[in-house]
């Protein structure tokens, strides 16, 4: 599939939020969500869900458990498929 291909069916299938928060993983690499929240100043209950979606549609998948940066606990790493 082309890229430009590709791009359009992104645009036809996720909703701008969706669309910020695959961007941000890929640009972060293996963000958490928390990470995702604090970079972006967006609150955490509109990251989270977002990042859920995502995992469902196939397109992120957990990179790796590791200390979050922000918060000093065990969380979640996502990276793109």
């Amino acid at each position: 599939m082309r890229d430009t291909s590709l791009l359009a069916y992104l645009d036809l299938e996720l909703g701008p939020r969706q669309k910020q928060v695959l961007e941000i993983i890929r640009a972060m690499g293996c963000p958490t969500n928390l990470e995702m929240s604090k970079f972006l100043q967006i609150p955490i209950n509109q990251i989270t869900p977002r990042t859920n979606e995502l995992v469902k549609l196939g397109f992120v998948k957990e990179c790796e458990k590791r200390t979050c940066s922000i918060s000093g606990r065990l969380a979640i790493s996502w990276r793109i498929v």
